[in-house]
């Protein structure tokens, strides 16, 4: 039986679940993310990079609002990116453009795209949740960001006003995953018991 049964779908083999399998249907992460979801390798890695994709998206729709920490690092990201424009164009490459906005790709995305791309970023995180649970590690940390990550979102769908009805669709799926995931990490903290934490000597 896998710990968190209505929310598992796809064990995963090698890597990242469900990404094969997203080949077949619309991609809602980019190359990019893709690549940043493999690179996190250890649970502990992962679920924090698939919150951050599935914020990414609420903040772009205006759900979820940024902390000052998030927009700090923003801000570093572009510093980064202009100095590195700068340094070509030193090089004799092309002007360096205006700072760009880190989740400026998102624009390519439709609303009810932001939303399923948030909804897959949930079903990565309790997939690579349970498959790390099958293997023995531990994951009683991940389950309480989970669950305190779904507690906070959950009632910041109900202030969002979809303007279309595949919006409206996409909105409901955000919500219910949200309910869905909040519920099977409540009932799986249940099961998996709290991490010892080492004394230190």
């Amino acid at each position: 039986m896998r710990l968190l049964p209505l929310l598992s779908l796809v064990a995963i083999i090698a890597g990242t679940p469900r990404l094969a399998a997203a080949q077949q249907h619309k991609e809602y992460f980019t190359e990019a993310e893709i690549d940043a979801i493999r690179d996190a390798q250890e649970i502990k890695l992962r679920i924090p990079v698939l919150f951050d994709l599935a914020d990414r998206r609420l903040f772009f729709l205006g759900i979820k609002e940024k902390t000052e920490k998030q927009i700090e690092e923003d801000r570093k990201i572009r510093e980064k990116r202009q100095k590195e424009a700068q340094k070509v164009a030193k090089a004799g490459g092309p002007k360096p453009a205006e700072p760009v906005d880190p989740d400026a790709y998102l624009a390519d995305f439709t609303k009810s795209e932001l939303l399923r791309g948030y909804v897959e970023a949930l079903d990565e995180a309790m997939n690579n949740i349970d498959d790390a649970y099958e293997r023995k590690f531990d994951v009683r940390e991940s389950l309480e960001d989970l669950e305190k990550y779904t507690r906070d979102t959950l009632p910041l769908f109900d202030k969002y006003q979809s303007k279309s009805g595949t919006e409206q669709a996409a909105l409901l799926d955000a919500r219910d995953k949200t309910q869905e995931a909040l519920n099977g990490a409540r009932e799986a903290m249940g099961t998996v018991p709290k991490t010892e934490k080492k004394s230190k000597k």
